[in-house]
């Protein structure tokens, strides 16, 4: 792993998420660790659903220090308290404060409208013609600049993106807090006590390795009570008016209307391989090459040493193609590797095995495979242009008549690719490259999504995916190539040695710098409802 992957897994590694290893296995399904809680599995979205409808925090804390916002959201909480009777029915979000009066809004509030540096950045709210207790803001502030409101707006939401990044916690703490001081609808055994203690006084006490994650946890799940869901609604005073089911498309849809979409001038552009590796591949194929017709036994067909010397040949011949193109940093080459990977568990297993059934099972298997191809397209009236009939005739008879010849439908071996890497001790090999790149193999969203997606720079536009014509250019796979192939070279060397020639040159690889210069740039985009 380089130093870069390194550094990253160091960072990730300080993330709240539960490890592989922690998650539970129902059939043919890995659980989310909050499935045992049921009505969690699918919770309102933090960014397209609670951003929006406490919108209002998100300009406070980006707005003043962290200290400052803090004690302004203790003052909410008590003024709450103390100062509306009715606060057990209200929230410290829009879609209730617009059922609030003018009264109780301006005493929750009163802290955060005290506060006159905020009234500047507070007052893009009045530029939403949705937000439902706008009425509520209109009362107290004035917008002036609104180009200036959008772009505070902008990095304000770019500051709480992600669910977990502290404002984003302080935010979902005052959520906490009101629906435990103010609504009081939260208790606490005796053994939690410690938690109400640790809540209380965020963020100087406990562990707050251990307190941050709790709050997010808890807020979670009173998000059914933010949305009304549930049956919520049942509860909900005959007195009041009944605030409008919320819509957070009401703000996110104005705002990609409103501002364009931004990309980054250019991307890296994708290159050949260093030609020093493809040097030494070609080399080292040839040398192969000369290491087979030194170690024919018979002219007769040898399914060992043919499928010995065919199979590691053929990995370097695809990472011959990939490191003499750009394909190495492409999406082509991530198949290549996903191929190369798989060469390697198979040929490990037959040398591990060395079993002669095994290996004449493997030839027949390919010979078969190549009839019922055959045998398929003489059906067909219009052949696909890559196929060469004569070519499947040949190979399909080559060992003997194809007429005498079964089509096993099943795997070879009787196996899979999975089990053969567990039964030939190489299953690390299949973790690290299988999932992944056989994505790109099989048209998996992810894979297409990294491949011809990147992402808009406007916060606004929740960072939405734009498609890119260019060839996005990846991290090479050249080194794995690599990697894996000398790996086949000792089993090659194993079986007919010896073969010392090993690849080496990828080891000067350096990971390729972004260009400083690059720039961002407007995307035309076209507004929804156009």
């Amino acid at each position: 792993m380089n130093k870069s992957n390194n550094t990253k897994k160091a960072e990730y590694n300080k993330y709240n998420m539960a490890p592989l290893a922690s998650l539970k296995q129902h059939k043919n399904k890995v659980l989310n660790p909050f499935a045992p809680l049921g009505n969690l599995t699918d919770p309102a979205s933090w960014l397209d659903e609670c951003v929006p409808n406490v919108l209002w925090a998100v300009i406070v804390v980006s707005s003043i220090e962290r200290a400052e916002y803090l004690e302004i959201f203790k003052k909410l909480l008590q003024a709450a308290q103390r100062n509306v009777p009715k606060h057990k029915e209200l929230y410290v979000t829009h879609n209730f404060l617009s059922v609030a009066t003018d009264d109780e809004f301006d005493a929750i509030m009163k802290p955060v409208l005290d506060d006159k540096r905020l009234h500047k950045h507070l007052s893009v709210l009045l530029a939403i013609e949705a937000l439902p207790d706008r009425a509520h803001w209109a009362r107290h502030l004035e917008l002036k600049d609104n180009a200036a409101a959008f772009n505070f707006l902008a990095g304000a939401i770019n500051d709480v993106f992600d669910h977990q990044s502290q404002k984003s916690t302080d935010i979902r703490w005052l959520k906490l807090m009101y629906m435990l001081v103010c609504r009081e609808q939260i208790k606490f055994a005796e053994n939690m006590k410690h938690l109400l203690e640790e809540f209380l006084g965020y963020p100087d006490v406990g562990d707050q390795a251990k307190v941050r994650p709790a709050i997010r946890a808890m807020e979670i799940g009173l998000r059914t009570i933010e949305f009304q869901i549930e049956g919520q609604e049942k509860n909900w005073p005959d007195d009041r008016e009944k605030m409008a089911s919320h819509n957070s498309e009401l703000f996110w849809q104005p705002m990609f209307r409103n501002s364009p979409c931004f990309a980054l001038s250019q991307y890296p552009e994708g290159t050949t391989g260093p030609q020093q590796i493809s040097e030494e591949i070609a080399e080292t194929a040839a040398a192969l090459s000369n290491h087979y017709m030194q170690t024919i036994g018979t002219t007769k067909a040898d399914p060992k040493h043919e499928g010995v010397f065919g199979i590691s040949l053929y990995a370097l011949h695809l990472s011959l193609s990939c490191s003499s193109s750009p394909s190495h940093n492409l999406v082509d080459g991530r198949m290549a590797l996903r191929t190369i990977m798989e060469t390697f568990i198979l040929l490990h297993f037959l040398v591990k095995e060395d079993n002669p059934t095994l290996w004449l099972q493997y030839r027949k298997y390919g010979a078969g495979q190549t009839k019922l191809a055959f045998l398929k397209y003489m059906k067909e009236e219009n052949l696909p242009d890559f196929i060469d009939l004569d070519e499947l005739h040949n190979i399909a008879n080559e060992d003997r008549w194809m007429e005498l010849q079964d089509i096993e439908l099943g795997h070879w071996a009787g196996s899979n690719l999975r089990k053969m890497a567990e039964g030939a001790g190489v299953k690390d090999v299949y973790d690290k490259f299988y999932d992944w790149a056989s994505g790109y193999v099989h048209g998996q969203w992810a894979s297409a999504r990294s491949t011809v997606y990147v992402n808009c720079l406007n916060p606004l536009h929740r960072f939405h995916l734009i498609p890119t014509p260019q060839l996005m250019p990846m991290p090479s796979v050249l080194p794995d190539m690599c990697k894996l192939i000398n790996r086949m070279l000792d089993d090659v060397s194993a079986m007919y040695p010896p073969f010392k020639k090993r690849l080496v040159a990828y080891k000067g690889m350096a990971p390729e710098m972004p260009d400083d210069k690059i720039t961002v740039v407007e995307v035309a985009n076209k507004p929804l409802n156009d």
